[in-house]
């Protein structure tokens, strides 16, 4: 039960749930004034509710209602949904979803491939850069949904709601075998921005999370083919987890288990196999050079680094910063790879550090991108991921009726904060709740307690 005046606790219980189901079911993603009120009372919620209670149950029935609550509607705040419904139907038709770009189906009179679809796609006029078992999923919906948009979006939501519930199974379990507070775990589950990001917007960071928490598992019962097979199948997702594996490998130079990393790239690539051919590649390839070279968004060292890129070149050479800055991202992370490995860091400190690194070089950093960033600060006990959910939310603020524009002042804001929490906290200051709560004997600690 709240250790706190009930009246107040359900009050933003209540404020908290109804933030939440208006932005997933009411409010556009331009109406800008609403979304950041409405977020931030459900962020205002989230705190208040995980400082005053420590009824788990609750709390995780809390969870799977507003999870549940986002069912009604298609995402309001991202459209990339349309093109994993036009790469699924696609698929439905024994068509290969690398083969050709969007426009081409357009005049093929394909079921379920249409104008309006089309209309709707946020990136026509390129390759699709969705990995296999993304794309199996895509199909799965494609066939259940049958036309229907909705019931479409629906079933990878029961995919990505399955996801977030074993994600918080595996986290107590992981936090349990830690020594820490299980009650850690509701940090996770009941953030605004995976909530809202993952079963809201479809996006599969989520799925991520799940197989990486597997991986870690694996890796903490020492049963190290699952550990393979957990971090083999997140790179298949999408391939971002790559970045983890340098420390995955030299963690095992100690206890002989080094070839947890190599099997998982092999895992990952089996992955492939069913949509692997000429197409596959070229397709990815020329998907993966736009993204590095042609996407920005919401940056930090990549809007100084433009900036001066203007001065120099007077204009945004972005073709020779881009792959520039994914260089020295690339030997920033094994550096902080071999600091991890010889000062025998946690798995989830240094994949921590090792993601926060690329996203600080990398050009686009979409907030849902901080997902797993959030996990791995709730297992190694720090709190600037929490900080930077909240932050990064303000990029919505860029969006209108027109497009985006996004108000650099506000880059700015975001990053000064998130850099400063963290600064403090390697400093060992760590910046926490002031109280918190547990259900095993760590209770009475704060639910951050130091990296």
């Amino acid at each position: 039960m709240p250790k706190y005046n009930q009246t107040g606790y359900y009050t933003f219980l209540v404020v908290y749930i109804l933030a939440i189901f208006s932005i997933g079911n009411w409010i556009e993603r331009y109406q800008s004034l609403p979304l950041m009120l409405a977020y931030a009372s459900a962020f205002m919620g989230y705190i208040f509710l995980l400082q005053k209670s420590e009824d788990t149950k609750t709390l995780f029935t809390t969870g799977l209602i507003i999870k549940a609550l986002l069912f009604f509607t298609l995402p309001s705040l991202s459209d990339d949904m349309y093109r994993f419904i036009w790469d699924g139907t696609l698929i439905k038709n024994d068509i290969h979803p690398f083969a050709e770009l969007p426009g081409y189906y357009l005049e093929k009179n394909i079921d379920g491939i249409s104008s309006e679809l089309y209309g709707l796609l946020n990136s026509p006029n390129y390759f699709t850069i969705y990995p296999p078992i993304n794309q199996a999923i895509f199909w799965l919906s494609a066939v259940i949904g049958n036309g229907d948009w909705l019931v479409s979006a629906n079933v990878i939501r029961l995919v990505l709601c399955a996801a977030d519930v074993g994600s918080y199974f595996l986290l107590k379990s992981i936090l349990r075998a830690s020594g820490k507070s299980v009650f850690l775990a509701n940090w996770f589950w009941l953030n605004p921005l995976i909530i809202l990001e993952g079963v809201g917007n479809l996006h599969f960071e989520g799925l991520v999370v799940f197989f990486i928490l597997l991986g870690i598992y694996g890796y903490q019962k020492s049963k190290y083919v699952l550990a393979a097979g957990g971090f083999g199948l997140a790179i298949g997702t999408k391939l971002l987890p790559l970045i983890y594996l340098p420390v995955l490998f030299l963690s095992g130079l100690k206890n002989k288990k080094w070839w947890v990393a190599p099997v998982a790239g092999v895992i990952a690539l089996l992955t492939i196999v069913p949509m692997l051919d000429a197409t596959f590649l070229s397709g990815m390839q020329e998907s993966l050079e736009l993204y590095f070279q042609s996407f920005e968004f919401n940056a930090s060292i990549y809007f100084a680094a433009r900036q001066i890129g203007y001065w120099i070149y007077g204009y945004n050479n972005i073709a020779l910063i881009g792959p520039l800055l994914s260089l020295l991202s690339f030997l920033s992370i094994c550096v902080v790879s071999i600091v991890a490995w010889k000062k025998e860091w946690s798995l989830s400190k240094s994949f921590l550090f090792v993601l926060t690194i690329y996203l600080l070089f990398a050009t686009t950093v979409h907030p849902w991108y901080i997902i797993p960033l959030i996990v791995f600060g709730v297992l190694s006990g720090y709190w600037y991921p929490i900080v930077w959910s909240f932050l990064i939310f303000l990029t919505y603020i860029g969006y209108d009726k027109n497009g985006f524009e996004l108000p650099m002042y506000l880059v700015v804001i975001e990053y000064v904060v998130v850099l400063s929490t963290m600064i403090i906290e390697c400093g060992n200051t760590p910046i926490v709740p002031s109280r918190g709560h547990s259900t095993n004997s760590n209770e009475g600690k704060s639910p951050f307690e130091g990296g």
